[in-house]
């Protein structure tokens, strides 16, 4: 079955990697290279290695209960996982995170795990609340297509966020009122076939296992805190691309970016996000009025300086944590 996931993210990467580069302008692409201000880029790169510090920081609040761990190993490991995640299939970065300091901390990998489970929840939250926000305040241009569309996006946004807060708020119920969600949820299941209702069970208990770590309301506020500053650094980083590519767009536009590429990432691909990142940023900016190939060019470049520092970090904290490629892969089997 697992093979079976590999093969469909590679196939959908190689169909959107079609998608991207039909019709498209090579020499409109390298002039639009030779246009860029790479002065620009820089602070792009330092934001990118600085979010994976945030997010360190982040993780040592949540392991806080668990056990006490200085900011390095936890840097080191989250730039590990991050490099796993565009070297290696099924996107095994946080299973690589939580084994690399379950590892070196001698804590529980299932409860390192856990921790990262919560991260999750609440970056798709807070992506889904900026996202929301921009599609209230930000004007549209005109549309230009019959699929992105205005109200495609916003249905979508809404719906995603509207969906998300039933969940998360279901497993937050689950965490503070146990026994009554309980309730709730095998009377929804009661109609579902056995094996399948079992299977989302399964799944809801792995989420809620994350979500124990959690004491209180403060530190629901905490982690609330830690995810909104996350990702408006990350949004701000790719306005100083816009800044490069001399595009004129608003900040507003940097936040709709994020959005619509958190959509993108999260279909099956190839390691690195092959494809889906590339169609999904070429898209929106599309869509917000940019000419197709400077576009096209914008998304190449974002992408380049994501992915080769990631990997370049990620190598040097394996080499730091006296680990090598090998055991990263031994981990996806485990």
């Amino acid at each position: 079955m697992k093979k079976y996931g590999y093969w469909i993210g590679f196939i959908l990467s190689l169909v959107f990697l079609v998608i991207f580069f039909r019709k498209i302008d090579l020499a409109s692409i390298w002039h639009s290279f030779q246009s860029v201000e790479y002065l620009y880029v820089l602070p792009l790169i330092l934001i990118n290695i600085s979010s994976i510090w945030i997010r360190a920081k982040r993780w040592q609040y949540l392991l806080a209960p668990i056990k006490k761990i200085k900011i390095s190993p936890l840097f080191y490991a989250t730039a590990i996982g991050f490099m796993a995640n565009n070297i290696l299939p099924a996107r095994v970065g946080e299973l690589v995170r939580a084994y690399v300091l379950g590892s070196k901390e001698k804590i529980s990998k299932p409860a390192s795990f856990a921790t990262i489970v919560v991260e999750r929840l609440f970056d798709g939250f807070t992506i889904l609340v900026i996202f929301l926000a921009v599609i209230l305040l930000m004007p549209f241009p005109p549309d230009r297509s019959r699929v992105f569309t205005q109200h495609y996006i916003k249905m979508a946004g809404f719906l995603s966020f509207f969906i998300y807060l039933i969940v998360l708020g279901l497993l937050l119920a689950l965490r503070f009122h146990n026994e009554k969600a309980n309730r709730v949820i095998g009377f929804s299941l009661k109609r579902l076939p056995q094996r399948l209702s079992n299977k989302i069970i399964k799944t809801i208990e792995s989420f809620v296992l994350g979500l124990e770590i959690l004491r209180g309301t403060r530190d629901i506020w905490v982690i609330i805190g830690y995810s909104f500053f996350l990702w408006v650094v990350i949004s701000l980083s790719y306005y100083f691309l816009f800044m490069a590519f001399h595009l004129d767009l608003p900040v507003l536009a940097a936040f709709f970016l994020l959005g619509v590429l958190s959509f993108g990432v999260s279909i099956p691909s190839a390691p690195g996000y092959i494809g889906t990142f590339h169609w999904a940023c070429a898209a929106a900016l599309i869509f917000l009025g940019i000419e197709a190939n400077l576009a096209k060019s914008f998304s190449l470049l974002l992408w380049f300086v994501g992915f080769i520092p990631t990997v370049l970090l990620g190598l040097f904290s394996l080499g730091k944590e006296g680990m090598s490629i090998r055991q990263l892969k031994e981990t996806e089997k485990e």
